[in-house]
């Protein structure tokens, strides 16, 4: 009982972003810790949870949260949610060919799309996103993003840091 309570929840999301407005902390050490922490929780959440965070809020509460963070901010929290491997995934795949690069993007929101039965935010938003990405490359089309964007791109990334381990393992 005691490990339920302590396991993550879409509630409990919402909970810790209602009660930590980072509109008004200036101190960039609280800053960091409270990003850190949603990262935590939002890590600590499974993928169907984080899908019924993002589709039965009457507004996701991520979105306010992440539009008050820096740019650094922001890819802190990225690097924190999809993890420390986060920047060498952007350069092992910038590193690729195009063709490759293409493989695994398209795999990867075909895949994204299978499991919400239909395409994300993100494809609703950007539907040419896998040609951008495959002709950009990922930094230049993460830098050029707004926060919306990035926040949307981070279940991208976790599935095209599976893809291209699948592909290392074959």
């Amino acid at each position: 009982r005691w490990a339920g309570a302590a396991r993550p929840t879409p509630e409990k999301v919402k909970a810790f972003v209602a009660e930590h407005d980072l509109s008004t902390i200036e101190d960039p050490e609280e800053r960091k810790r409270i990003i850190g922490e949603l990262a935590t929780l939002l890590n600590g959440l499974e993928p169907s949870e984080v899908r019924e965070l993002e589709e039965n809020a009457e507004r996701d509460p991520r979105r306010d949260f992440f539009r008050d963070l820096s740019p650094e901010e922001q890819f802190y929290f990225l690097e924190r949610r999809v993890g420390r491997a986060f920047q060498q995934m952007m350069q092992s795949f910038n590193e690729m060919e195009r063709e490759e690069r293409k493989k695994i993007v398209e795999r990867s929101l075909k895949r994204m799309q299978e499991e919400r039965g239909g395409p994300g935010r993100l494809e609703e938003a950007d539907p040419e996103i896998a040609d951008k990405i495959t002709q950009a490359g990922l930094k230049a089309y993460y830098e050029d993003a707004n926060a919306e964007t990035k926040l949307d791109l981070a279940p991208l990334l976790e599935e095209m840091q599976r893809s291209m381990s699948m592909m290392r393992g074959k």
